[in-house]
């Protein structure tokens, strides 16, 4: 931050010439320099709405389509759950076929005595046949569909709370766009009262010149800072138009003016929300690692079919119907697949990135989550400074006027003194918009819904 330059420790004495200073930089060269410095930090690409409250536009954003893409992958990630899960249940089907062969063939298998020949009975084999009926399929016990509907579970979860902060995360940027949009105006308003201040100067000086008691080099070098301070006018303004393009991206609602905000509640909670995705990241991959290591376990099924069978006896031409019911369970022990050690081992190299990276997440959110506290009396402090400096400027200011008016100093320190006054504003508006800032990184940080806490 530059070093904000110490006031006089008394005004010029009485009888002070204008133009020994005259060498000296421009004071509001200075300030224009501060402001190209400043000007960046008090407005991040941030936006406004005129007309509307703090509670219309952090509703607005939580209806953003992004939010409500967010909400739609959460779903997915249920929906993904109940998938996994579906495999433990069984499948009911119904069939039919109609076959055809060049030889008899049997509906189905017979013992030798079911039908007697010799007395003329039809022997179930038949050239066309159509079979029907109802079959099913069930595990009984299946380690690898359990260890996945676990890991889909844990994952729909994992969306739940990335949904959670990508809501809260567009609520915090609007907050953190309107305090830069509440400092911009609060700068502006600075400019303004400036000008009027030297408007009311330059008729006093204008009029000097007029009468000869004055070089008309004052005037131009008042004129200048009044050029100057509107250039800086037109730079917020264009700053201005950039915050309605962002406020209306964010909310979908035109914004011409600064919202009022008051913060209605604690922005802090027991846990770090991205600590939490992490963790729970960390245990969805635990569950992978032991899905792959069930691909080794044994699978239980039951497997059974009720069916009926119809044709026409190729020795009488008669037709005949047969039904054909059975039941089966079934093992399956894997002995030897190279195809689960390399999952296996695959997922224990994703637990361990996923364990790292939460290691990784905890470190730096307990350093925000510190930095956060710790600036927080300390930016409170800034602005009671920067008020009592604001105060003590407006005062020096107007002794300045009186002495120059007398002319008992120079115009260069009476601009002095008029640029002391509109940067202890600027570092108001900043010392402001900075606690705002703060908020919102706090509410991301703890996953805080703003609606209701910001009024």
């Amino acid at each position: 931050m530059s070093a904000v330059p110490r006031l006089p420790a008394r005004l010029p004495e009485p009888g002070r010439r204008r133009s020994e200073r005259a060498g000296r930089l421009s004071p509001w060269r200075w300030l224009a320099a501060w402001f190209a410095l400043w000007l960046p930090l008090l407005l991040p690409a941030a936006v406004n709405a005129g007309g509307l409250t703090i509670g219309e536009l952090l509703a607005a954003a939580s209806r953003h389509p992004e939010v409500r893409a967010s909400e739609l992958a959460v779903r997915e990630g249920e929906l993904r759950a109940e998938q996994a899960s579906a495999g433990l249940y069984p499948k009911l089907s119904l069939f039919g076929k109609a076959e055809t062969y060049n030889s008899p063939t049997n509906l189905r298998p017979m013992p030798p005595t079911e039908v007697n020949v010799a007395a003329g009975q039809s022997i179930p084999f038949s050239r066309d046949i159509f079979r029907y009926g109802v079959s099913i399929e069930a595990p009984l016990y299946a380690a690898k569909i359990l260890r996945l509907r676990e890991k889909m579970r844990l994952l729909a979860d994992r969306g739940g709370i990335a949904n959670r902060i990508n809501l809260v995360s567009r609520q915090a940027a609007v907050i953190s766009l309107e305090s830069g949009w509440q400092a911009l105006s609060e700068l502006r308003q600075a400019v303004d009262g400036r000008l009027a201040s030297l408007a009311a100067t330059r008729d006093s000086v204008r009029m000097q010149v007029d009468n000869g008691r004055a070089a008309e080099a004052e005037l131009m070098k008042i004129d200048n800072t009044v050029l100057a301070l509107r250039q800086q006018q037109d730079e917020l303004a264009q700053k201005g138009l950039d915050l309605e393009r962002d406020i209306y991206q964010f909310t979908g609602l035109a914004a011409t003016a600064p919202v009022a905000m008051e913060l209605a509640g604690p922005l802090t909670g027991e846990k770090l929300i991205g600590v939490a995705l992490e963790e729970a990241e960390v245990a969805a991959q635990k569950k992978e690692v032991a899905r792959a290591r069930a691909g080794r376990y044994p699978t239980l099924s039951v497997y059974g079919t009720l069916s009926g069978n119809e044709g026409e006896a190729y020795n009488t031409d008669t037709g005949i119907s047969r039904s054909y019911n059975f039941a089966g369970l079934v093992l399956n022990q894997p002995l030897f697949d190279r195809t689960v050690t390399a999952d296996e081992e695959l997922a224990r190299i994703g637990e361990e990135k996923a364990e790292q990276k939460l290691a990784q997440t905890r470190i730096e959110l307990a350093a925000l989550e510190k930095n956060l506290q710790s600036r927080l009396p300390v930016v409170a402090d800034s602005l009671a400074l920067a008020k009592q400096s604001l105060a003590n400027s407006r005062k020096l200011l107007g002794v300045a006027r009186v002495a120059y008016a007398s002319g008992r100093t120079t115009t260069e320190e009476y601009l002095r003194y008029e640029a002391q006054v509109l940067e202890a504003q600027a570092a108001i508006a900043k010392a402001r918009d900075e606690q705002w800032q703060i908020h919102a990184k706090q509410a991301v940080l703890y996953g805080v819904d703003l609606r209701g806490v910001v009024k």
